[in-house]
């Protein structure tokens, strides 16, 4: 993983953690930001964010990163049933610890931080070079 990837992951999960620690429970139960990747999202989804698309090496992509009260292995086992025929990459580094499934050019990153026990999603649309 670049370290570019990386500290881009560190922001949006620092971010998505901090905002919910800080807001009231009304303000983290709120609905989540549309998500016009046209990933699939798992239905428990909070704090859901899109980000304006960005070029990398291997092209422009669109993200949507959002946040679930379950655990990262029950938002795993979704994601494999909604993706039958994704290539599964384990992801685990010092920071995270997950699953990237891979359908073409297009990424879903689901893992937690650290001990954490929730799940993070982040979808990644690619949208050409």
């Amino acid at each position: 993983m670049t370290s570019l990837v990386l500290i881009r992951r560190l922001f949006v999960a620092t971010a998505v953690i901090a905002a919910f620690a800080i807001s009231p429970t009304s303000l983290a139960a709120q609905q989540n930001a549309p998500n016009t990747t046209g990933l699939p999202m798992y239905p428990k989804l909070n704090t859901g964010s899109e980000y304006p698309s960005v070029k990398t090496k291997t092209g422009r992509y669109k993200t949507y990163t959002a946040q679930s009260p379950d655990a990262v292995a029950v938002v795993e086992a979704w994601y494999r049933k909604a993706l039958p025929h994704a290539v599964e990459t384990r992801d685990d580094n010092s920071f995270t610890h997950g699953i990237i499934l891979t359908v073409g050019k297009d990424k879903v990153l689901v893992y937690s931080i650290g001990k954490s026990t929730f799940g993070l999603v982040e979808l990644q649309k690619y949208l050409g070079s």
